[in-house]
């Protein structure tokens, strides 16, 4: 199966729960359990050091995020992945990233100590982003990218705003990690978001909205792409 926890065993301060959730949902995410693929929480549990409390925890909030299916009399299986749901969730994301990506154009002020931590947050950000890109390591870009986005979201100092982006994500990375695997477009990724962030230094407004809008509804054209070479990891519904 391929399930690992990934250092999350060693955070002393969360419940086994949320470890095993965490350790699930990033297997889920990255497609180490596969669209469709039957899980059982006994083979979880084994494969996480956990008993079945924290694993039937873990699998009742990962059914309510719709990315495991319970089949009544017949066990769990991954979520396939909904191309209406991937859409739906894509539409809000932009929605609220361009509203938050608007508050930080507009508020930018390069004297401002806080522009100056986030620019150097953000160069270091890229760096790793060209590092990855570099080692063709698909996983590793992925991470970096959703750090890129944080960063802009946390700018605008909104937290709830930052956590509802964030879980909407989980929606979305399963197919922008296939997409990262089969067709390494992460160096058009790089200039996107270097463009962007000139634009937000800039304080245009117009530019960064627009880079932002195509670099975020460029998933429309990749969904399509991966889902014929994938067909079974999809659902229409």
């Amino acid at each position: 199966m391929g399930l690992q926890m990934n250092g999350v065993v060693g955070d002393t301060k969360k419940s086994l729960a949320e470890r095993a959730y965490e350790a699930i949902r990033e297997a889920i995410l990255t497609l180490r359990l596969e669209p469709g693929q039957a899980i059982y929480e006994a083979e979880l549990g084994n494969m996480l050091e956990m008993s079945r409390t924290p694993i039937r925890e873990a699998v009742r909030l990962l059914a309510m995020e719709e990315l495991i299916e319970v089949l009544p009399q017949r066990g769990l299986k991954v979520a396939l992945i909904s191309e209406g749901k991937v859409e739906e969730t894509r539409f809000v994301r932009e929605i609220l990233e361009i509203g938050a990506i608007r508050s930080v154009v507009q508020s930018w002020d390069s004297k401002q100590l806080q522009y100056q931590r986030l620019k150097r947050d953000v160069q270091a950000n890229l760096e790793q982003q060209r590092q990855a890109q570099a080692e063709k390591n698909a996983a590793e870009f992925l991470v970096a990218d959703e750090w890129f986005h944080r960063l802009l979201l946390q700018s605008t100092g909104n937290m709830t705003l930052v956590s509802m982006v964030t879980k909407m994500r989980y929606h979305l990375n399963r197919v922008r990690t296939l997409t990262l695997q089969e067709f390494q477009n992460s160096d058009s990724l790089i200039q996107e978001h270097e463009v962007l962030f000139d634009a937000i230094q800039g304080n245009d407004e117009s530019t960064a909205i627009q880079v932002l809008t195509a670099h975020l509804r460029r998933l429309n054209t990749d969904i399509q792409a991966v889902k014929q070479k994938y067909p079974s990891y999809f659902v229409n519904a």
